[in-house]
């Protein structure tokens, strides 16, 4: 099936920026890239393209946008552990964005503090502005979560402060990093403030099961 003009845009933008993510030791595979730490934390650089909206379909700009022929950039840390205990998943052997417990968009880390969709169409002013917003907001963002002793110190003060709301709540994701430590008091202590913080009933009971797989007995909460 032939592309769309739509697919060889991106495409091209995707193949000039390639190089340069290759120098910073992304690996490549459809639209997305990957980088493994040497804690085994897995960085994420996932191009995507707006979804075509059947005829007929409304836009409302602000609240449905028609994103055809736009694309985003998702950034994402996986951590083994944590979707393998938060849901059973399987380990990746290559991972996507939505995979991962941390996330977030590129534009969202950048001045604009907000979600950017690009128009695909191939300029060098567009090659550069992804360049520099890769190297000023995309690298450092990734390699601040390249250990789990980072993640731990760093992660809930930065969700905190930009609230990306499509990540793992932290005290879910550094109670599992904690209890694969043997650090089951600060698991226990993230879970019951979790549970504490909750006004669904049906995610505290998610989170006593948890705990129950995490091998951290009943919860006092």
């Amino acid at each position: 099936m032939e592309k769309t003009e739509f697919a060889k845009q991106v495409d091209e933008i995707q193949s000039q920026l390639a190089p340069f993510l290759k120098e910073n030791g992304f690996r490549k595979r459809s639209r997305t890239f990957n980088r493994t730490s040497s804690d085994g934390i897995i960085s994420v650089i996932n191009f995507q393209m707006g979804a075509f909206d059947p005829p007929g379909t409304t836009s409302i700009p602000g609240l449905r946008e028609n994103l055809y022929g736009s694309f985003t950039i998702n950034l994402g840390v996986y951590v083994p552990e944590v979707p393998e205990y938060q849901d059973g998943s399987e380990v990746k052997s290559y991972v996507q964005d939505y995979d991962c417990c941390i996330r977030a968009r590129l534009g969202a880390l950048g001045q604009e503090r907000q979600d950017i969709w690009w128009p695909a169409k191939v300029s060098g002013k567009l090659i550069d502005d992804l360049r520099n917003r890769l190297v000023m907001d995309a690298l450092p963002f990734l390699q601040q979560f390249e250990t789990r002793e980072a993640i731990i110190r760093d992660w809930p003060d930065y969700y905190n402060k930009y609230q990306f709301g499509s990540s793992s709540p932290p005290n879910i994701t550094l109670a599992i990093i904690l209890a694969n430590q043997g650090r089951t008091e600060e698991a226990r202590s993230l879970l019951e403030q979790q549970i504490r913080q909750s006004q669904h009933e049906g995610h505290k009971a998610y989170v006593r099961s948890l705990a129950i797989r995490l091998g951290l007995e009943a919860l006092s909460t």
